[in-house]
């Protein structure tokens, strides 16, 4: 019965700390509505800042909505790997191979100039996120070129100091600069997924 109820304060708490970060709303009225999807049919993870997205949207909508309406299109899972398979006045999409990494090859990463949007069509990646930065440390410098910079916990982590995103072909990811995620985790077997990330350029 304790460990329930810990278990049971440790959810809270985590549902607390997202929760700081309601949208507006208007912001959330414009996701809800779902136009923004041009009709396609994969779903956003649940947590994902929908503040963030409205106004980055609305700096660009005629872009984003061409991102969406290529993401409806394209034939994900049939089309070669390659990189910058499509371009925007501001994106990029790359399609992807990629092998699997157990947990102590896998690396927290924050970009400050680009938002990754990340769709794994075939296989099932282990991702997780975190907003609080001060449960971490830098691993390297930030490299501008690349637009990335590596982190570790402070400390061993715990439950409530990160979200575990298990992916599935019916679901998709945006993390923008305040996401720190890590990617590329072993879910269900070792295997290589098929993933389309789309680079999109964040403006303050």
């Amino acid at each position: 019965m304790k460990q329930f109820c810990f278990l049971l304060l440790i959810w809270s708490f985590v549902t607390m700390s997202w929760a700081q970060q309601q949208p507006s709303a208007e912001a959330q009225g414009w996701y809800k509505k779902g136009a923004w999807r041009q009709g396609w049919k994969v779903k956003p993870y649940a947590q994902m800042d929908v503040e963030t997205f409205y106004r980055q949207y609305q700096l660009h909508p005629a872009m984003y909505d061409s991102i969406f309406a290529w993401l409806k299109s394209v034939d994900a899972v049939g089309s070669a790997p390659a990189k910058a398979v499509m371009k925007w006045s501001h994106a990029v999409a790359n399609i992807q191979d990629l092998p699997l990494r157990t947990p102590e090859n896998t690396q927290w990463e924050q970009h400050r100039r680009h938002i990754d949007l990340q769709w794994v069509v075939a296989g099932s990646e282990r991702l997780a996120i975190t907003r609080d930065t001060t449960i971490l440390d830098p691993r390297n410098k930030y490299n501008p070129k690349k637009d990335v910079q590596n982190f570790r916990f402070k400390n061993a982590p715990s439950a409530q100091q990160y979200i575990l995103l298990d992916s599935d072909p019916k679901r998709f990811y945006l993390f923008f600069p305040t996401d720190v995620h890590e990617c590329c985790g072993i879910a269900d077997k070792p295997e290589t997924v098929r993933k389309i990330v789309v680079k999109i350029e964040y403006f303050e």
